[in-house]
């Protein structure tokens, strides 16, 4: 429980310091911040749930989402090609590898990029 808790403090000090970012008009750094703190509080619940039933964490083959989830858009190049939530999968071409699919929230491209 110790672990689980020390966790659960560090996330709370890094909301603490995302406060500050949005007060501040940090927009790109705060967004960044926000993507990798709703990761960890995902898997700090799914520890707390037991929904692992002891197994281990997920391996690195495994596929995650981006840590920065916004990226320059290939055909506006404005910094606003975003990923889109549920949209991992399996490359065809590359069994193990895993692609999302990205759409530009300013021109409205979408592609599917390379994961990691």
């Amino acid at each position: 429980m110790t672990v689980l808790a020390s966790r659960l403090k560090s996330i709370r000090d890094r909301l603490a310091e995302l406060e500050a970012m949005a007060r501040e008009d940090r927009a790109e750094a705060a967004h960044r911040l926000t993507a990798e703190l709703t990761r960890e509080l995902n898997e700090a619940l799914e520890e707390a749930s037991g929904s692992t039933n002891g197994e281990p964490a997920p391996t690195s083959g495994e596929p995650r989402p981006p840590r920065d989830p916004v990226e320059k858009c290939p055909r506006c190049t404005l910094r606003s090609f975003t990923f889109q939530d549920g949209t991992i999968r399996e490359r065809p071409d590359e069994p193990g590898h895993f692609e999302a699919q990205y759409q530009c929230m300013s021109c409205g491209h979408e592609a599917w990029r390379r994961l990691g």
